[in-house]
């Protein structure tokens, strides 16, 4: 019997080269799996090469988008009895390659791998990777992503098709144009509104660059069944984007899809979990919209703790509603009042958003939009650290970057706020500038 990546392929009985032929599969069918070549367990080969015994490769006639997806459609029927499997999906193949090599690492379990090729010309059309990630008092998971390499239409549907048997799909943002990102979640939304979807849980994981553009994923209408989540991480390693998604994974595996159970929002002030999914922001011109498509239209939920239940609802952002927007004004009038500041704000933790923000009028090459997301992400490392450290909460961080540096203060009332202020180190007195910050931050409170 044969093994592939995906389980038996093939029938007891049945030899390698002879097509694989489904109990369901018509004559004419849009695509076959005819062959699966699997290498020996010898280390090397007749050449002197080493072999990989985890590598196997399938031959696609048609559709391997179909192939991958009528395969997982027999496999994971249920999707409650099915291994659990996440879903990485890396458009700027970045980090889910990284991710699986670190797991594989980690656990001492192998990476299998299952080349798809084109079976007339033996030309590459992606490459599958999966590992498993053992755990101590549940199964393993599995771990998936897919490497496209051909740029045909139904070669790009392969991840989609991963996705859709999946129990979490987390689709890493690495810096992009908004074109592409504005494609990629129209592509996906359109596949999860798609009769052959069946993930519960979608996780956007944005890079700072495209944290800004979260509020795209919220303008869209998700299904009422789908869980949309959002997250800004630093990306700075493998382990970092593995650890953001276990942790999600951990928060929402005892969902299950079907069911109306929602995340809730967390209320300020909130708890100190370091990775926090954004409350993102709706857009502020006013949308003509029915009361009937407000009701029924589905959340952004943030990464929470499950506390109730009830239907889908749309996450508004609640600092806005309550921090007093006077007084946030206030507190930057007084930090600008500091010798040698350059521009100050106040910046939502989780999404890395300026809540306000006031610029020196003879500055003309400082964008706190941008030094607030990076910020953010300089903040949240810190506060992971002294977590895995066991210290206490983090509640200023001053960076220096070159003739400026930046002064980080954690708003001790709301949780999810700091304050960033940023200076002319030649003309600043550190010393008191922090102190009048934190006079700034005891007048949020």
């Amino acid at each position: 019997m044969l093994t592939s990546l995906f389980g038996d392929l093939n029938p007891l009985g049945t030899t390698p080269g002879r097509s694989i032929r489904r109990p369901n599969a018509r004559d004419g069918a849009d695509f076959a799996a005819t062959a699966i070549l699997e290498s020996t367990a010898t280390e090397v080969n007749d050449r002197g090469h080493m072999v990989d015994k985890h590598t196997r490769d399938l031959f696609i006639v048609g559709s391997p988008a179909e192939a991958i997806r009528q395969h997982m459609a027999a496999a994971r029927a249920d999707m409650d009895s099915a291994t659990r499997q996440i879903t990485l999906h890396d458009p700027a193949r970045m980090w889910a390659g990284g991710v699986v090599k670190a797991l594989s690492d980690a656990s001492g379990q192998p990476i299998e791998r299952l080349h798809l090729r084109h079976q007339s010309t033996l030309a590459s059309i992606a490459l599958i990777e999966r590992t498993a990630l053992p755990r101590r008092v549940e199964d393993p998971l599995k771990v998936y992503t897919a490497d496209v390499r051909d740029a045909s239409t139904e070669a790009q549907a392969i991840p989609i098709a991963l996705m859709e048997r999946s129990h979490l799909t987390a689709v890493i943002m690495a810096p992009m144009p908004e074109s592409l990102f504005d494609e990629i979640v129209a592509t996906l939304n359109a596949a999860s509104h798609g009769d052959n979807w069946h993930c519960p849980h979608l996780l956007f994981l944005l890079s700072a660059p495209v944290a800004p553009l979260a509020s795209h994923i919220a303008s869209v209408a998700w299904p009422a069944s789908l869980n949309v989540m959002v997250s800004t991480e630093p990306m700075t390693s493998a382990s970092g984007v593995w650890n953001s998604v276990l942790n999600t994974w951990n928060r929402v595996k005892h969902l299950h899809q079907g069911s109306e159970a929602r995340l809730r929002a967390p209320t300020l002030p909130g708890g100190g979990f370091p990775i926090r999914v954004g409350d993102l922001i709706i857009p502020e011109a006013p949308v003509e919209e029915d009361a009937s498509s407000a009701e029924n239209r589905p959340a952004l939920t943030p990464l929470p703790e499950v506390r109730e239940l009830g239907p889908a609802r749309l996450v508004v952002d609640g600092l806005r509603t309550t921090i007093d927007e006077a007084r946030v004004l206030r507190v930057l009038e007084q930090l600008m009042r500091i010798e040698g500041v350059i521009g100050s704000c106040v910046v939502d933790v989780t999404t890395g958003l300026v809540l306000g923000q006031q610029l020196a009028e003879d500055i003309d090459d400082l964008s706190l939009d941008m030094a607030a997301a990076t910020a953010t992400e300089v903040l949240k490392a810190h506060r992971r650290a002294a977590r895995d450290m066991g210290g206490d909460r983090v509640d200023e961080v001053i960076v220096t970057l070159g003739r400026r540096q930046q002064i980080l203060r954690c708003v001790n009332s709301h949780a999810d706020l700091f304050l960033l202020v940023v200076l002319d180190k030649q003309r600043t007195n550190l010393a008191l500038a922090r102190f009048r910050v934190m006079d700034g931050e005891k007048l949020l409170a």
